[in-house]
């Protein structure tokens, strides 16, 4: 909004300059406040990548490749070039913020490990028990499933298993990653499904097989705020 865009290249309006005229030339804000409109989410100012000015980040592309871009700079395309051939993504793939997308047949950080099984091999290993590419809950790659949701500690998340046909959260009465309360604890989480221990019953072991209720003080804490219990709608 700050120029005219003339075959590809912006000739900017006095007072602005910059590639896409997104710099003022003289800044109204103070330099605390400018940093402070340059910082990604982990409060790093142009996500060390580059510098701040007037609010906006410039990037460092000092050889002019523009590989290093995004809002406050955070992603970084030289990341996916090949050390060897120095290519991106080998030439196998496509560069996206800083990752590789391999071409089919093709994978590793930087595209440059072949597939030595054919596509029918590689489908067939990673089809799930339900008919499934990796339970739909994860990147079949190569004939090996890779799941959504592995934990950042380690090798074992919430989702595991060769085709990610485990999930864990099915285990958790009210789901949250960092909670160990599998099967109400009563229980044990055996890939998703609770095994409850003696006296307890229910999806997540949650219903005991004797009750120290009566049937009178049941009723009362099912009720609630309706006229039913369980509002009519359960037992």
């Amino acid at each position: 909004g700050h120029g005219k865009c003339d075959c590809g290249k912006c000739k900017c309006d006095d007072g602005w300059y910059g590639e896409a005229c997104q710099y003022p030339t003289t800044c109204n804000l103070t330099r605390k406040k400018s940093n402070e409109m340059c910082k990604n989410s982990q409060d790093i100012i142009c996500s060390g990548a580059g510098t701040c000015l007037c609010g906006r980040c410039k990037c460092a592309n000092s050889e002019g490749n523009g590989l290093v871009y995004g809002k406050f700079c955070e992603c970084d395309d030289r990341e996916c070039i090949d050390d060897e051939t120095e290519e991106i993504c080998t030439g196998h793939g496509k560069c996206y913020c800083g990752n590789c997308y391999c071409e089919a047949g093709w994978h590793g950080d930087k595209c440059e490990f072949q597939c030595d099984i054919t596509p029918w091999e590689i489908k067939k290993r990673c089809t799930s028990p339900d008919g499934k590419i990796c339970s739909n809950r994860g990147t079949c790659v190569c004939g090996e499933c890779t799941c959504h949701d592995v934990d950042p500690t380690g090798d074992w998340g919430d989702i595991h298993g060769d085709t990610c046909e485990c999930d864990e959260r099915n285990c958790k009465a009210v789901y949250d990653r960092y909670s160990d309360d599998f099967c109400s604890g009563h229980g044990q989480c055996n890939c998703g499904r609770c095994d409850c221990k003696e006296g307890w019953t229910g999806k997540k072991c949650e219903h005991p097989h004797s009750c120290p209720l009566s049937v009178e003080e049941s009723a009362k804490n099912c009720q609630g705020n309706s006229n039913l219990p369980c509002s009519g709608r359960g037992k």
